[in-house]
């Protein structure tokens, strides 16, 4: 924990970041995740609601509210900290940065209707990632509730390093060793850049194709998927089919999208991770690389929320990205 706190006031500094008087919901996790409500304190947020799922066999509340509680305890801001199994009607209408992640989604419309004006809702990742169902983008358009995202690729963000790493790091532990290996990426989104260039950089061979009906045959070691997730499989039986014939022997490596793990078992083609992550996750968690990557997106994300609560500037080039309501009303 100390070292996390070093790094959450490092990117504090470094982030300029300042939450003064905002009131907060973020997530309360067991993981690096825990951090965030620690950064929005330090940032000099009035409050924070830290939000835990309810106890299930795979995961304890209690012990995702202690990690929070601590790491906050140990910044000296516990005080400003509530942690809640759930988003209560008086929270929402308290709350003017909502932090959309794991516990703190889906952000439905009766969360949104109740949030007060102004307000933001800040997304952990690019606003081209966004997955249907996690924020009812309808409502934030009727009440007027921007939605932030955050410019991944931005150095201070750092996704061109750990997205490729995350992919290397999926490879080594499918047992694909990584210099000479031959990938088919298939990526047809702008993670295809970072992820090709990181690979490369790492000794890897690839070829990068938008879909899976381009990928030709080859004696390829391994096939990366990395789709944005949809209703329907990325990977579905015809593809899946087509890769037995192109590429029988290769492990199919689950770096985002799903994949129709049925079929591909009733081709005989290894996927790995070995379990499905779930629906829509990425196959490994940022968390895998250490706590720095994490800490840094999480105050790139509330960073880009601040900017965009504020009014700020956003574009291509800085840290805070505008979700376009008129680009995605259609997938509410």
């Amino acid at each position: 924990m100390p070292r996390v706190l070093s790094l959450i006031r490092r990117n504090v500094d470094n982030f300029a970041l300042n939450l003064s008087g905002l009131h907060v919901v973020a997530p309360a996790t067991r993981g690096y995740q825990a951090a965030m409500a620690t950064l929005a304190l330090l940032a000099g947020a009035a409050s924070v609601t830290a939000i835990t799922r309810p106890s299930n066999r795979y995961h304890s509340a209690e012990e995702a509210a202690d990690t929070t509680l601590s790491l906050a305890s140990l910044a000296g801001v516990h005080a400003g900290l509530r942690v809640s199994e759930r988003i209560d009607h008086l929270t929402c209408r308290s709350t003017n940065l909502l932090v959309s992640s794991g516990p703190t989604g889906p952000v439905t419309r009766s969360i949104i209707e109740r949030l007060p004006r102004p307000s933001v809702i800040a997304t952990m990742h690019e606003a081209w990632m966004l997955l249907k169902g996690e924020i009812d983008i309808m409502a934030c358009q009727e009440h007027q509730v921007p939605i932030s995202a955050v410019n991944e690729s931005r150095p201070a963000i750092g996704g061109a390093d750990y997205q490729p790493a995350l992919c290397l790091k999926l490879l080594e532990a499918a047992g694909v060793a990584i210099v000479g290996a031959t990938v088919a990426l298939i990526c047809g989104n702008p993670l295809a850049r970072n992820l090709e260039e990181g690979m490369q950089a790492a000794g890897v061979k690839v070829v990068v194709f938008p879909n899976p009906s381009t990928m030709f045959t080859h004696s390829w070691d391994a096939i990366v998927l990395a789709q944005r997730p949809t209703d329907q499989p990325s990977l579905g039986i015809r593809d899946l089919g087509r890769i037995a014939e192109a590429a029988p022997n290769a492990t199919i490596i689950q770096y985002w999208g799903d994949i129709d793990r049925k079929a591909a078992h009733y081709f005989g083609l290894e996927v790995w991770p070995p379990r499905a992550p779930g629906k829509g996750q990425m196959g490994m968690p940022l968390e895998a690389l250490g706590p720095a990557p994490t800490v840094r997106l999480l105050a790139g994300a509330l960073k880009a929320a601040e900017l965009v609560l504020a009014g700020g500037v956003t574009g291509h080039g800085g840290v805070a990205q505008l979700l376009n309501f008129s680009d995605w009303s259609h997938e509410s």
